[in-house]
């Protein structure tokens, strides 16, 4: 039997951060990790080659918080892998911006969670000046051929104000437009009022965001479907049949980034290497799955606590969907 390809890796480089983000569910910056060294992201770049591996988001907490950041980096690349760094752009400058495409940085997304430096100062805890850097750095990596995606984290607070998100990341001239759904875990784990009406988080998708789908890519995480579409679609737990990998820092592993904010390791890079952790019978046979995500269904049905969703998926008219699936906005539309 031919040994199941990894393609993708979640690559949390540092849990350093200079900001203390509510919803951040890694609780960077003020959750101390150790954090591997040059010559062991090396063994695992050669053994993540080895497995089928083709891509890796490097984010953090915030990666500009590593001295060796650009040497992690340029080792990557000079890996073949295709680079997706993960920041919130603030410590950059136009000399590393310069340097990053020197690299042959393939992709830059910067997180982005309002429309004015107000809006987004209320989730990142930033200023007006923090604001127009963001700016200036995504503008910056555009015109130095990066492509650049703007990320932003879906709340209460800020679903009206998406659509002048959207049309910002448009005129910044970002290619893509990430939305990820606010989940209460983490940092954010007393944090239940910022959770988004999922119904009115898919009218807003439906109804305000589709129509700027012809002028920007948009993706997005969702924590309910209809029934009918989700027949249409893949909406199961991802440890049904993992694709991808979260490390953290100090070299743990984890399927996922919900299991590594609850603290399920699969596995340590400091005593496994990769290939032994990824071809676990325990990670594909379904016994992870029955051992931790079905709990989580069971009690929550979903792996995450969200008040309204049991009562809508109870209704039969929804189904839950894994927020590991990210969808293009036509596929939810």
């Amino acid at each position: 039997m031919k040994p199941k390809a990894l393609p993708k890796l979640d690559l949390n480089v540092t849990n350093d951060c200079h900001l203390r983000c509510v919803h951040c569910c890694f609780k960077s910056g003020g959750r101390t990790m150790g954090e591997m060294s040059l010559k062991q992201f090396e063994r695992l770049f050669t053994d993540f080659v080895a497995l089928g591996g083709t891509r890796i988001d490097v984010t953090g907490g915030e990666p500009f918080m590593r001295r060796d950041i650009l040497e992690i980096i340029e080792m990557a690349i000079r890996f073949k892998l295709r680079t997706e760094l993960v920041t919130n752009s603030l410590l950059l400058n136009e000399g590393i911006l310069r340097r990053l495409s020197t690299l042959g940085l393939p992709e830059m997304a910067v997180s982005l969670d309002g429309s004015t430096a107000e809006r987004h100062a209320q989730i990142r805890g930033t200023n007006s000046e923090d604001f127009a850097k963001i700016k200036l750095h995504l503008k910056k990596a555009v015109n130095l051929g990066i492509k650049t995606k703007v990320n932003t984290v879906v709340f209460s607070t800020n679903l009206a104000d998406l659509p002048a998100i959207t049309e910002l990341a448009i005129e910044l001239g970002a290619r893509e437009h990430g939305f990820y759904y606010f989940s209460p875990i983490g940092r954010g784990d007393t944090r239940s009022d910022l959770v988004a009406d999922p119904l009115a988080w898919l009218e807003t998708i439906r109804n305000r965001l589709a129509q700027f789908n012809s002028d920007i890519k948009l993706s997005l995480e969702t924590p309910i479907i209809e029934t009918a579409l989700a027949s249409k679609l893949d909406v199961s737990c991802y440890l049904a049949n993992p694709w991808h990998l979260q490390i953290l820092p100090d070299g743990n592993v984890y399927p996922c980034a919900i299991m590594a904010a609850r603290g399920r390791t699969i596995g340590s890079l400091t005593g496994k290497r990769l290939k032994q952790i990824w071809l676990a019978d325990e990670l594909h046979d379904g016994t992870l799955y029955c051992n931790e995500a079905a709990p989580l269904f069971q009690k929550f049905n979903s792996c995450v606590c969200y008040e309204s969703v049991p009562r809508l998926i109870a209704s039969g008219q929804f189904t839950p969907v894994c927020l590991c699936r990210k969808f293009k906005i036509e596929e939810i539309v």
